[in-house]
């Protein structure tokens, strides 16, 4: 147990954004809810459709300070995933290019172990900090609603710590959902990062390619489309009403299928890191 958490505490050491992009957002949301809910008498919690017919937000209504709650649920999300492709993306490739992979080979430290480190970072600690971000928000709009609102709009917008509660449990149970689509990604990722120095654009590249020779053979769009289906997957769980019915979605044998991929490129990745 101490040597896991020195190498989860080295990677966030070493890949500092995790900390600092919600860090950063914390504060700036900080200061942003103090403005907007200062100025009380021109804000709504709800968003007003003035001349804008049939105009839907890209967003739900949340049970927790309306419009607010969701817009904060959606950027703790966004958080998440950008510091998951940004942290994914240079976990192993910055081994290689700053020449520590030997030093770690040198440490009584399995391969295995090593890439299983970077894939619960990945999965586990980054969703968790994000929903950090996401009820430090809670917290500073109910605080901050407290100080100006009279007690009958707090309770017309759900402005209650049991609102926030269930607020971080929702964004908590999403984020589960998320991080089970996002596990045949990274480990794609994670092969990729040791093959060539950009693996994000190797895989955009590599996906459309698939798309348009498919289409070309089989004049189908139905490899794009499940293509379009796995790959923006997480994406659509954190659009969701219902998260884990979006995940069942793509079918069981689909998830299965992804989950024996996701086996075999963790094998592979862990084989390749032995190799260099």
């Amino acid at each position: 147990m101490k040597q896991t958490y020195t190498l989860v505490k080295n990677e966030l050491l070493e890949h500092k954004i995790i900390i600092r992009l919600p860090l950063f957002l914390a504060l700036f949301a900080a200061v942003l809810v103090v403005i907007v809910l200062s100025n009380i008498n021109s804000f709504s919690f709800n968003i007003q459709m003035n001349d804008i017919d049939g105009w839907q937000p890209p967003i739900t209504t949340s049970s927790f300070a309306g419009i607010v709650g969701s817009g904060a649920f959606f950027i703790a999300g966004i958080v998440s995933l950008l510091s998951f492709f940004t942290y994914s993306a240079k976990a192993l490739a910055k081994e290689r290019k700053e020449g520590t992979l030997a030093f770690w080979h040198s440490m009584p430290v399995s391969d295995s172990k090593a890439i299983a480190i970077k894939i619960f970072v990945a999965l586990v600690i980054i969703p968790l900090l994000s929903s950090l971000l996401l009820l430090f928000i809670d917290v500073t709009v109910w605080v901050v609603a407290k100080w100006v609102m009279p007690t009958d709009m707090l309770v017309e917008n759900g402005l209650s710590l049991a609102a926030i509660g269930l607020h971080w449990g929702q964004f908590i149970s999403m984020m589960i959902a998320m991080s089970l689509a996002l596990l045949p990604i990274i480990c794609i990722i994670f092969c990729a990062s040791q093959l060539t120095e950009h693996p994000l654009l190797v895989l955009f590249v590599a996906i459309t390619l698939i798309k348009f020779i498919s289409y070309m053979l089989f004049d189908s769009m139905a490899i794009g489309t499940w293509l379009n289906r796995v790959s923006n997957l997480a994406f659509n769980i954190l659009t969701s009403n219902h998260p884990w019915q979006t995940l069942a979605s793509v079918g069981s044998v689909t998830l299965f299928g992804l989950l024996i991929v996701a086996v075999g490129l963790f094998k592979v990745s862990v084989y390749l890191r032995s190799g260099d």
